[in-house]
């Protein structure tokens, strides 16, 4: 009954740490596995014996695995000896079950999880009697979590309890989990690579440089992902020890940060390191951060809308306009009580609208039809130019390529930075992503690769697009005119969740790190540090005028306006041939004062072609 009970336990011990199946170290005789095997089973837990540790180095990781180690008195632990460190990573959850903790416990990881379940009677055979649990313990039985410290060893708290009535019960698990974010001092070892760091160059220590905020233009990633490493050594009250190092991801250089890390010489990096499919057999990425933008940069012109005059009004706003101008003109030729009130009724209302003098209209045909192009253009050019014709001028805006495909097909050259990523991972490679391999396959030439100094020269001539960090070429943009400045435009190529701190994979610190992100980019912590570092984009102070108007933004207005005058002109010949059809059904007196006022409109006209 007793042995029953003990089983009970260790499986809802198990079911709480979402395990399918237990792993038992113990070497005992063959009778005594069969019956534990199938007490376990009885309550849905599959379990298998084994006396060597090595079984562990076959165990699929895609699930938890629960380990039982059994102790006795007279054990030197020769099973304990022959456990890898890998062994007590976060996938296995261990439970120790014995009168004592092992001392070799102390050599384990920080992060295992390790229970241990007291049980105080020995055989006399040197073996664990789980069969002899006192009655006491039945009705009771204490399960203690393991903490093991790095410099401090082991210690056993109160985590949990288990009774027939109220099952397995958790009574400290807060506590066990701010224990395993206390690191008590314990150093944390954080490789930074040096970068463009020089004494000679700055005044200060490498520390100083990297919590310098002045600074930005000296290597963002590198500042941004020690600020993050030490904000995540804060959260777990650890020490921070600077590990200084000359590169950032080589993989055949050994003062790289990417071997630091990938050796366990280095708990966390200090420096931001991009996903990439190779990268995650070696490395484990605890927190996301991303403070650039990388891309292209290249001077656009400012597109010239040939229609901006008339698209600060949508065509549902003009013809509604329409409407309720012949509305208002059917109004206004009711209530007119002469005929030539009536006949003006709809220029008296489109004056009025275009605060023109409705005193000046024109009777004839053509002199209306003339009075209504002027007023037209007086109102596209006067009425609400300061209004909607500066926010259509201001919406215009850049202009230029917004993708890489675009870009491909420009008027624009490319260039980038060169460094390992970009070359030996971007651009020097073929990859899936069809808009790049296109915009490589038209664009790219023996001279794409150029210093960083080099392609803001050629920014600013403003012929070519240059790849690089925005936070590392945005210092430069001191030199740029604040004409440039507006007309800067940016591509984006790298998705901003593909740069992470990282930490060794599988590392002992990995999980309680992984936990510290969290919480840091839960309260705000993590993107108040991406704040202080990104650099906002130069303000363009042109942008708040209104921009100079160019010949093209009013050519449609200037062929609307001949084509409007050339109308009125036709007009006027249409109405001199009615006039002189008139005159032939008219008796003779009245037909010589018509043509005397078509004659007088003929002189005028030629009179205006003389002075022409």
């Amino acid at each position: 009954m007793a042995s029953t009970m003990l089983a009970q336990v260790i499986v809802d011990f198990f079911k709480h740490k979402v395990v399918s199946s237990i792993i038992i170290l113990a070497c005992w005789p063959p009778l005594d596995q069969i019956k534990f095997t199938r007490e376990l089973s009885q309550f849905g837990m599959s379990s298998t014996f084994s006396c060597d540790p090595s079984i562990l180095d076959h165990i699929r990781h895609h699930y938890l695995q629960g380990v039982i180690y059994m102790t006795h008195e007279h054990d030197d632990m020769p099973i304990f000896k022959k456990i890898k460190p890998i062994h007590f990573m976060m996938k296995y959850k261990w439970l120790i079950v014995g009168d004592h903790v092992p001392d070799v416990l102390r050599k384990i990881r920080y992060d295992s999880d390790v229970a241990f379940l007291e049980c105080n009677s020995v055989m006399s055979n040197g073996t664990r009697d789980i069969t002899a649990v006192t009655s006491e313990a039945a009705t009771s039985i204490h399960i203690y979590d393991a903490y093991v410290h790095p410099r401090d060893g082991v210690a056993i708290n109160v985590w949990a309890h288990w009774t027939n009535k109220s099952g397995f019960v958790l009574t400290h698990d807060r506590e066990r989990i701010l224990r395993r974010l206390d690191l008590k001092r314990h150093p944390l070892r954080i490789a930074t690579p040096v970068g463009h760091y020089s004494s000679d160059k700055y005044d200060g220590t490498f520390v100083d440089f990297l919590e310098d905020e002045s600074i930005s233009d000296q290597d963002p990633g590198i500042r941004s992902g020690y600020g993050t490493s030490m904000l995540l050594t804060e959260v777990v009250n650890a020490q921070d020890v600077l590990i200084e190092n000359e590169l950032w991801a080589a993989m055949i250089n050994n003062n790289s940060m990417y071997v630091m890390l990938s050796m366990g010489e280095a708990d966390l990096s200090g420096g931001i390191l991009r996903i990439l499919w190779d990268r995650t057999f070696t490395l484990d990425y605890v927190m996301p951060i991303w403070p650039f933008r990388v891309g292209f940069t290249y001077l656009a012109e400012r597109e010239s809308s040939s229609n901006m005059y008339l698209e600060p009004f949508s065509p549902a706003v003009w013809w509604s306009c329409l409407a309720m101008m012949a509305i208002l003109a059917l109004v206004e030729r009711v209530t007119s009580k002469t005929p030539k009130e009536k006949d003006g009724a709809f220029y008296t209302v489109l004056t009025t609208w275009l605060q023109q003098d409705a005193s000046a209209v024109p009777e004839g045909a053509s002199g209306r039809w003339a009075f209504t192009v002027l007023s037209v253009s007086a109102m596209l050019v006067h009425a609400y130019y300061t209004s909607a014709i500066v926010s259509a001028l201001m919406s215009t805006g850049r202009g230029g390529p917004d993708s890489l495909r675009a870009l491909g097909d420009s008027k624009y050259a490319i260039a980038s930075e060169d460094y390992d990523y970009m070359r030996y991972l971007f651009f020097d490679v073929e990859t899936t992503w069809d808009d790049l391999e296109y915009l490589k396959k038209k664009k790219m030439t023996s001279k794409f690769y150029q210093e960083l100094e080099r392609g803001v020269e050629l920014i600013q001539q403003g012929s070519t697009a240059f790849h690089s960090e925005y936070n590392q070429i945005y210092p430069h943009f001191k030199t740029f005119s604040d004409e440039h400045i507006c007309k800067l435009q940016h591509v984006d190529t790298i998705p901003e969740t593909l740069t992470w701190i990282t930490s060794t994979k599988d590392g002992q610190w990995t999980e309680v790190l992984r936990t510290a992100g969290g919480w840091l980019l839960e309260t705000g912590l993590g993107k108040r540090l991406v704040a202080r570092l990104r650099v906002p984009q130069p303000p363009c102070r042109a942008s708040l005028l209104a921009e100079r108007v160019k010949l093209g933004d009013i050519a449609s207005l200037l062929v609307l306006t001949v084509f409007g005058a050339l109308l009125s002109v036709f007009l006027l010949g249409l109405e001199i041939l009615v006039a002189k059809a008139k005159k032939a059904s008219l008796p003779e007196g009245e037909a010589k004062v018509i043509l005397e006022n078509v004659d007088d409109n003929l002189d005028t006209i030629e009179n205006c072609i003389y002075i022409e």
